[in-house]
């Protein structure tokens, strides 16, 4: 059997001997390649990534009290409680907690809270933020999510909500499948659904390599199909979010430099043309970008799932 394998870029990729779209091993394998040619994959392996987030610290904060940041917290609980998932006392893990986005508004309504954050620096600032709340039910794990193990560090089946939102620790089935093993009852998954656009990385990108910024790896599509098609009744949801965001001329160039630093070098010729690029495009020492993201989330219950051989639950 050969089947086309489905691109969210657009298109279509090589094609996938043997499995059917219907098979998750299909979903399994795409996911995969997906994230072997993309983004992530380029990265340079003399960095360590935790030091890249701890940079981002600050703006972290920064952008946790941005409407575009409330207009998504609110929207991804509101659909949380419509389903009847949040409730008082609940336990709940959140994997890549960064500086508390989720973490705070979900002890705010009585949850007991797990953030797992493997940044120093994030952690830092979401411990702040907790003990000016004074919130006493939320506890802190500095930890990678792939290098968990829930049954040895008694994290296995503990909680009643297992969320991760625009993480890239869950990355692959593997670590997909760790977040089941950790709740007794849902599990919430939020990610980029398509490609999002960031034209100054897109063209900046162009100049330094000389090619097409790779797409990033991470997209819905592929735990959302692997769910459904290994038998669980996921629910989902997708919407497009827009925004503006406008820097000083130092500040955005700044930003730019770490991001490349994550793939290449950052020469003082790279620094050149960073500096150009966003000197051209400012208005009175202002830099303005448009993003346009398309985002997508899903529920699902990770004990139960539907026996698709004999289609009985």
């Amino acid at each position: 059997m050969i089947t086309e394998k489905l691109n969210p870029e657009g298109g279509t990729l090589n094609c996938c001997s043997g499995y059917s779209l219907k098979d998750p091993h299909f979903w399994t394998k795409t996911w995969n390649e997906a994230h072997c040619n993309s983004l992530s994959a380029r990265r340079r392996h003399d960095l360590n990534p935790v030091e890249y987030w701890n940079r981002l610290a600050g703006r972290f904060e920064h952008w946790a009290g941005q409407e575009r940041t409330r207009r998504r917290v609110g929207r991804v609980l509101s659909w949380l409680e419509g389903q009847g998932v949040l409730q008082p006392g609940m336990e709940v893990l959140d994997i890549g907690a960064g500086t508390g986005v989720f973490t705070v508004p979900l002890a705010r309504r009585r949850a007991k809270v797990t953030a797992l954050e493997p940044a120093p620096a994030m952690l830092a600032a979401l411990q702040k933020r907790v003990e000016a709340e004074g919130f006493s039910r939320v506890e802190f794990l500095c930890r990678e999510w792939e290098k968990v193990d829930p049954e040895a560090e008694g994290l296995a089946r503990r909680f009643d909500l297992v969320f991760a939102s625009l993480t890239p620790g869950v990355r692959d089935v593997a670590t997909l499948e760790k977040m089941m093993a950790c709740s007794r009852r849902w599990c919430f998954l939020c990610d980029f659904a398509g490609r999002r656009r960031s034209p100054a990385r897109e063209e900046l990108w162009q100049v330094i390599f000389g090619e097409e910024m790779p797409p990033p790896g991470h997209d819905i599509i592929y735990p959302l199909n692997y769910l459904y098609t290994s038998g669980y009744c996921p629910s989902f949801q997708v919407w497009v979010d827009e925004w503006d965001e406008e820097l000083p001329v130092a500040e955005a160039a700044a930003g730019l430099e770490d991001f490349f630093r994550l793939y290449t070098e950052v020469t003082p010729e790279i620094k050149k043309t960073i500096a150009g690029y966003v000197e051209q495009r400012a208005v009175n020492g202002v830099y303005s970008e448009e993003y346009r993201v398309r985002l997508g989330m899903i529920l699902w219950t990770g004990g139960e799932k539907w026996e698709l051989e004999t289609g009985a639950v």
